[in-house]
């Protein structure tokens, strides 16, 4: 008996490690790209907005290169964002600027605001046109003419390039988080709650004993008209700790991505986070949302077409979630796990972090440690 039983381990051991395998090697259209030669390790990517070009960021003082992912060839090189643990990476509108965003290797303080670091950088010629520190956002307007950042509690505008302050005005309690509507109508900013508005919220308000732990952990975002900083509303629902806004292309969503306050926080699977939709303009919650178990602040946007929409997420290694913008449910994953072992033979590998953008041709740019990967999903 004792025999079978192991023998009986061994085979559902065995199974195990078949599915998590079979996990592990979903979505297999995939190559390696060289990035130019470049080995360094890349800690954030973004498309241009023609689709030519690619902007890759690294850490520990290597340059942010830009790169043609059609010719695998690197077309030029600029000294910029020189952080130890890199840069988040995004283009403006039209590619006229590369806005870089500091990263830190560690969050030492998950449950506390967070002040970070700038660069709005000329995409032609590589050149810092302004460089912004110990601010807790910044976002630039589509129309490239300026840019907003939130520090403290006071939301200010700048002109660009010139960089000159022009207006601003106070958000009480604001925290992290700062984005201005595509239109450039609408400054949506996160901030802590009044006793008020969180006796409002529909979740709260027949449960007193919610609303202690809600204005303690819990926040909020209001929507504000751009021309004269009137307030148009105040989301109705709770959020927890906010730390990125960001309307979708078109402007018909606002998404809003937060991470539980520790003592909050239920998820055995490790930090997990949470990126709810906003309807816009009306200001309602959307029943649509994704989760992420990235440590970090993940890269999460629709494609061009807004069919899709990518988060980066995390299971022992970095991976990819696709899915259907419209309705949240997934169609495609790439787990990084495949990539440890092959990658290895060649001196390639994973680090804990991942980028990605949505390419022209129906392809994912996957950046993790010094590997550069084209995956094709199958979305049949």
């Amino acid at each position: 008996m004792l025999g079978l039983f192991n023998i009986k381990n061994i085979f559902t051991f065995l199974l195990a490690c078949i599915l998590v395998f079979a996990k592990a090697q979903q979505n297999v259209d995939f190559k390696q790209l060289h990035a130019g030669g470049n080995k360094t390790m890349r800690t954030g990517v973004a498309i241009s907005p023609d689709g030519k070009h690619v902007a890759m960021a690294g850490m520990q003082g290597t340059p942010l290169f830009i790169y043609d992912w059609r010719q695998d060839k690197i077309i030029n090189e600029f000294n910029v964002g020189n952080w130890y643990a890199g840069s988040k990476v995004s283009y403006s509108t039209t590619g006229k600027y590369i806005l870089l965003q500091r990263i830190f290797a560690i969050d030492w303080a998950p449950n506390k605001d967070r002040e970070g670091a700038f660069e709005i950088v000329d995409a032609t010629t590589g050149k810092v046109v302004k460089k912004v520190n110990n601010v807790h956002s910044l976002k630039i307007a589509n129309d490239e003419s300026f840019f907003v950042s939130l520090s403290g509690d006071e939301v200010t505008f700048y002109e660009l390039p010139s960089g000159k302050k022009t207006k601003s005005f106070t958000v009480l309690n604001a925290t992290n988080s700062v984005a201005i509507s595509p239109d450039g109508s609408t400054i949506a900013v996160s901030h802590r709650p009044t006793l008020d508005q969180v006796k409002g919220v529909p979740s709260i308000r027949n449960n007193k004993k919610a609303i202690k732990p809600a204005m303690k952990y819990r926040q909020m975002i209001s929507l504000y008209e751009t021309s004269n900083f009137t307030k148009i509303k105040t989301v109705n629902e709770l959020y927890d700790i906010v730390y990125r806004l960001q309307f979708s292309r078109k402007g018909e969503r606002l998404f809003c991505y937060s991470i539980p306050h520790l003592k909050m926080q239920v998820s055995s699977a490790g930090r997990q986070g949470y990126i709810n939709t906003i309807d816009m303009p009306s200001g309602e919650p959307a029943r649509t949302s994704f989760v992420s178990l990235a440590s970090y602040e993940p890269d999460f946007i629709e494609n061009k077409t807004q069919k899709l929409f990518g988060v980066v997420s995390f299971d022992m290694a970095p991976q990819i979630n696709i899915y259907d913008y419209a309705n949240g449910k997934m169609l495609a994953r790439f787990d990084t796990r495949q990539r440890i072992f092959a990658g290895m033979k060649k001196q390639m590998y994973v680090d804990g972090k991942a980028s990605f953008a949505f390419l022209p041709n129906r392809s994912i740019i996957i950046t993790t440690g010094n590997q550069t990967i084209l995956w094709r999903p199958d979305l049949n």
